[in-house]
């Protein structure tokens, strides 16, 4: 239970990639000699994206990029973190409730 639900709360949020890992991601779109489709399958990230940021980067090399807001890694840690507290605090909850069921129906 524990990675799948840390899975899905991060795929809760639209991942952010930095302007230099794009640069180098393009980078490497030009020096391998692998098809783009496997090198998006191998880096976890749409094809439409690396095209996107090939094309983003030809028409305007400069300022490609820069207007991003950014997640760090920290950030989006805490807020999955704080959804699984969340979701424990649920889980604790329940138990509590049953817990409690139980031991009225144990004392009649």
């Amino acid at each position: 239970m524990g990675y799948d639900t840390i899975n899905k709360e991060i795929k809760m949020f639209r991942k952010s990639y930095t302007r230099e890992f794009k640069i180098r991601v393009v980078q490497l779109m030009g020096e391998s000699s692998k098809p783009i489709r496997q090198l998006a399958e191998e880096l976890g990230i749409s094809e439409n994206y690396l095209y996107n940021w090939r094309k983003q980067l030809r028409e305007n090399q400069d300022e490609a990029f820069s207007n991003q807001s950014r997640l760090d890694e920290k950030e989006l840690e805490i807020r999955c973190l704080k959804g699984r507290v969340s979701e424990l605090e649920g889980e604790r909850e329940i138990l509590k409730k049953t817990a409690a069921f139980f031991a009225k129906e144990e004392s009649q």
